[in-house]
C-alpha cells in the first residue's frame, strides 16, 4: 500500500509540471494543437498498458458504446478546455477551479445515479461553491475566459467519471486508458485546424516535453494501482495544489493572494472531505457494487481516479 502511495504521489507531482509545460508554451500556439500533440505520443505508445489478451482493437471494441462514446468526449474535452484554463489564470487558482470536480460528481450522482447525498457532503459541496466565489470574486476581479473553461473542465471530468461508473466493469482497463488518448488526439486534431501554426524548434521541445510527462505519469499511475486500489490513491491528486503554488511562485512569479489562498484551501478541504466520506460508505457496500478503477486522463486535468 505504502508503495502505491507513493508511486502516486509521484505520478501527480509529473502531471503537475506537464502542466506548467502548457503554462510555458503560453499563447504561442491553439490550444487544441498543444493537446493533440501532447497525446499523440501517449496514443502511439498506449499499447504498452496491454495484458494478456488484450488487442489493439479493443481501443475502439466497446461492450457499451454509448456510455464509452459519452465517456471519451467529456474526457477528451477536459484537457482542451484545461490547457486554456492554465494559459489564462495563476496556476495554483487554475488547479484551485478544477478540483471542483469532485463536488461536481457529488451534485451529478444525485440527479444522474439517484444516490443519496448526507448532509455532511452536502456541506462540503457548498462549501466547494463558496471556495470558488471566493477564488474568482465575481463583481469585484475580471472575470477571465480561463474561469470559466477551467470550471467547464470541472464539469467535463465529473461528467467523465459518473459515465465512468455507470459504465462500471464491463470495458477492459486497457479499453478504459487507450480511448482517452485516443479521443483526445482526435478530437483537439479536428479542432486544431482553424488555428494551426507550425511550432518552433523550442515550441517542439516543449510540446515533447508535454507528450513525456503524460505518459510517464499516467504509467506511474497504473504501477501505483498494482500495489494499491485506485480509489484508494484520489486524495493523492490533492498534492498537485502544492506544486502549482510552488511552480507559480518560483517560475512564474505568481502570488495568489490572502483571499485567493483562503479560496483554494476550502475547495481542496472540501474535496478531501468528500473523499473521505465516499471512501466511508463504500466501505459498507457489497464488493461487487464498488466503483471501477478507471485511471487519470494526462492533463492538462483534473484526475478521475475514481
Amino acid at each position: 500500500m505504502a508503495k502505491g502511495i507513493v508511486l502516486a504521489f509521484l505520478a501527480f507531482a509529473v502531471f503537475a509540471w506537464g502542466d506548467a509545460i502548457v503554462k510555458e508554451i503560453g499563447h504561442g500556439l491553439d490550444p487544441f494543437e498543444v493537446t493533440f500533440f501532447g497525446y499523440l505520443i501517449p496514443l502511439i505508445l498506449s499499447p504498452v498498458f496491454m495484458k494478456t489478451g488484450d488487442s489493439v482493437l479493443d481501443m475502439v471494441r466497446w461492450n457499451r458504446p454509448w456510455l464509452m462514446g459519452l465517456r471519451v468526449f467529456l474526457i477528451a474535452a477536459t484537457t482542451p478546455l484545461s490547457v486554456m484554463a492554465f494559459r489564462s489564470l495563476p496556476f495554483a487558482e487554475a488547479f484551485a477551479l478544477l478540483f471542483l470536480m469532485p463536488s461536481l460528481v457529488t451534485v451529478l450522482s444525485i440527479f444522474i445515479l439517484k444516490e443519496h447525498v448526507r448532509w455532511r457532503r452536502g456541506l462540503a459541496v457548498c462549501a466547494a461553491f463558496v471556495g470558488v466565489l471566493v477564488i474568482v470574486r465575481p463583481g469585484f476581479k475580471e472575470l477571465l475566459p480561463g474561469h470559466i473553461a477551467a470550471l467547464a473542465a470541472a464539469l467535463c471530468a465529473a461528467g467523465g467519471v459518473i459515465a465512468g461508473r455507470m459504465i462500471g466493469h464491463t470495458e477492459k482497463r486497457f479499453t478504459l486508458i487507450s480511448t482517452v488518448f485516443l479521443a483526445t488526439t482526435l478530437l483537439a486534431g479536428v479542432l486544431m485546424i482553424p488555428g494551426f501554426a507550425w511550432p518552433t524548434g523550442h515550441q517542439w521541445i516543449l510540446l515533447l516535453a508535454f507528450a513525456a510527462t503524460a505518459f510517464v505519469a499516467q504509467a506511474l499511475f497504473i504501477v501505483a494501482t498494482m500495489y494499491a486500489p485506485a480509489d484508494r490513491l484520489g486524495a493523492t491528486q490533492y498534492s498537485q495544489i502544492l506544486w502549482a503554488l510552488a511552480i507559480g511562485a518560483i517560475f512564474f512569479e505568481e502570488w495568489p493572494d490572502a483571499l485567493a489562498l483562503f479560496g483554494i484551501v476550502i475547495v481542496v478541504a472540501a474535496g478531501l472531505f468528500i473523499f473521505a466520506r465516499e471512501q466511508t460508505l463504500k466501505r459498507g457496500r457489497p464488493e461487487a457494487d464498488s466503483l471501477p478503477e478507471t485511471v487519470p486522463p494526462a492533463p492538462a486535468a483534473t484526475s478521475t481516479s475514481h
